[in-house]
């Protein structure tokens, strides 16, 4: 009797732990924003709904390889042209983008036409093109296709003189320079707690760009409990109260609505 006793006391933890098992969400996730958004917002509302949420924080040049090993359910850390980069693509999926890290423009301490904007080619000719988009400059010539035209680290037109300068010295110069165009990334690591002044917001720019969730393809495709656990987890990061927590948490730094939540399914 106490042999029967004792077994089905060991039977009924085995299947306890079965069902947190079944019940438990594991994903790899970049630290700003990516692991906060899911450690803040999203893992109490997956507690709702059951689910035990666990994020480890991840070098994104490994995420992809864990999800697509079985190390973690899914990521989160990375746009689809990014994806589109990866050798075995084709064994995972992206079921939802979400959030879009915008580049802004920001009030520096200077009252002087001059700007500072980041000196790697993708992020000036973004800077070029939002300070365009919104008055700053009146052409294009700071442009030669994906290249820039010019040499050196200044550049002038219509009254403004811009300086390109290494990423990691961007924030401590601000007090430099009238205006700063700030990556996303850059401001949030900075502790720049000021809202931008204006920030990306070419609709297809979102669109391509937006930070998505990514899982393991066949076993989405043959695994129904997984299936189900990725889709609220998707769910979840598609609503409207992770959307209003993204916009308060970042002062607007990150775009998180409509434009950027695409359910890919």
């Amino acid at each position: 009797m106490k042999r029967l006793f004792i077994g089905l006391v060991l039977a009924a933890a085995s299947l306890s732990g079965c069902s947190t098992s079944s019940n438990k969400v594991t994903v790899c996730a970049s630290e700003i924003p990516h692991a906060e958004i899911l450690n803040e917002c999203v893992k109490p509302l997956m507690e709702a709904k059951g689910y035990k949420l666990e994020v480890t924080v991840l070098d994104w040049t490994m995420q992809n390889d864990a999800v697509r090993n079985n190390e973690y359910d899914a990521n989160y850390f990375e746009h689809m042209p990014y994806l589109n980069t990866y050798e075995h693509v084709s064994d995972l999926k992206m079921t939802a983008k979400v959030h879009y890290e915008p580049l802004g423009i920001y009030k520096g301490g200077a009252s002087t036409n001059t700007i500072e904007i980041c000196n790697d080619t993708s992020n000036a000719l973004r800077a070029f093109d939002l300070l365009k988009a919104n008055g700053y400059l009146t052409t294009e010539s700071y442009r030669n296709g994906d290249e820039l035209s010019f040499t050196g680290s200044t550049y002038t037109e219509n009254g403004y003189t811009v300086t390109l300068i290494s990423e990691e010295l961007l924030v401590a110069s601000m007090q430099d320079y009238g205006l700063a165009c700030l990556p996303c990334n850059t401001a949030m690591t900075g502790n720049v707690t000021a809202a931008p002044l204006k920030t990306e917001s070419d609709p297809e720019l979102v669109t391509s760009k937006a930070n998505g969730l990514v899982c393991n393809k066949a076993k989405y495709e043959s695994d129904t409990s997984y299936k189900e656990k990725i889709d609220i987890l998707t769910d979840i990061l598609l609503s409207k109260e992770v959307s209003d927590w993204v916009k308060t948490k970042y002062n607007q730094k990150i775009t998180c609505d409509s434009s950027s939540q695409i359910d890919l399914r």
